[in-house]
């Protein structure tokens, strides 16, 4: 993909630091444990409630976020297709923007990664054409102050063909300095290009008609721990998941079951206990992934 026409490069001010990562940068001790737990999961991911999971986990250890937009180039459609992943409820016009390639936003990001070289860079939401402005004011304000922080993948002695790109989006409190979140990106964006490719691959095959369709391993530990998880969770927690993957918060899910929001608020620590899950999206994603939702 070519950074979009409407989309003029030199109005893109980027923030990043002054300095690309240094080649012999070290990374900390947590960081690197983070780095080596993200290599040796990616392997296992293959559908997208997997690759779900596995950035909650072993890479929002590394790279902190709320929101995360990955695109892998179609050949088919001759473009990048975006997919959206976030972790904290965001509203359909708010997460509009991350999944459309032609959206002002997603092409103001791949423009600005084109012009900054291929680098990992972050960009300040403020500095933006207006159309892409225009659509991070909701998303200010349902996250409540983001930065964008842009990688990719381009094609080799190629850098306007992208052939992957992902935003992670956080708020600006962001613990992490921004010279450490640019390395990090750098050394984790391989792995995520090639688990987000592999998934899109796996995705294309089983839309084939009449294609036979492989067991992918652990399915039948899967089944087993679904089993397992299924008679753990009782029938009201799996109906309080069912209304938190609707995006619903803990009062509106009371108001649906005519209980108290302090009542599903306990569900939901139970839920999460029992799924091995840090926050509610996670809870959800693992559900699904084992077939209890």
């Amino acid at each position: 993909m070519k950074p979009p026409g409407s989309a003029d490069p030199s109005e893109l001010p980027t923030r990043r630091s002054s300095r690309a990562p240094a080649a012999g940068a070290v990374l900390a001790p947590h960081a690197g444990e983070s780095l080596v737990r993200l290599a040796e999961t990616a392997a296992g991911v293959m559908r997208r409630t997997q690759f779900f999971v596995w950035s909650q986990g072993a890479l929002s250890a590394l790279l902190p976020h709320q929101a995360l937009c990955c695109a892998a180039y179609s050949r088919p459609q001759r473009d990048l297709a975006f997919t959206a992943f976030h972790s904290v409820v965001l509203s359909p016009l708010a997460l509009a923007p991350l999944s459309d390639a032609h959206s002002p936003l997603m092409q103001a990001c791949a423009a600005a990664w084109v012009l900054g070289g291929g680098r990992a860079l972050q960009l300040s939401a403020s500095h933006q054409p207006l159309p892409a402005q225009e659509q991070l004011v909701r998303l200010n304000r349902e996250l409540r102050g983001v930065q964008l922080l842009v990688h990719g993948v381009a094609r080799p002695q190629r850098p306007a063909e992208i052939e992957s790109l992902f935003v992670f989006l956080q708020a600006d409190s962001a613990e992490h300095a921004l010279e450490e979140r640019l390395l990090h990106a750098e050394l984790a964006v391989p792995y995520l290009h090639t688990t987000w490719r592999r998934v899109v691959a796996a995705e294309s095959l089983l839309a084939v008609p009449g294609l036979p369709q492989a067991t992918p391993v652990g399915d039948e530990r899967g089944r087993a721990g679904a089993a397992a998880a299924g008679l753990a969770l009782t029938e009201r927690e799996l109906e309080i998941l069912r209304w938190a993957r609707e995006g619903m918060s803990n009062l509106q899910i009371g108001e649906q079951l005519d209980i108290s929001a302090l009542t599903v608020k306990n569900h939901i620590q139970k839920i999460l206990r029992k799924l091995g899950a840090s926050n509610r999206a996670q809870a959800v994603a693992v559900a699904m992934a084992q077939g209890l939702l």
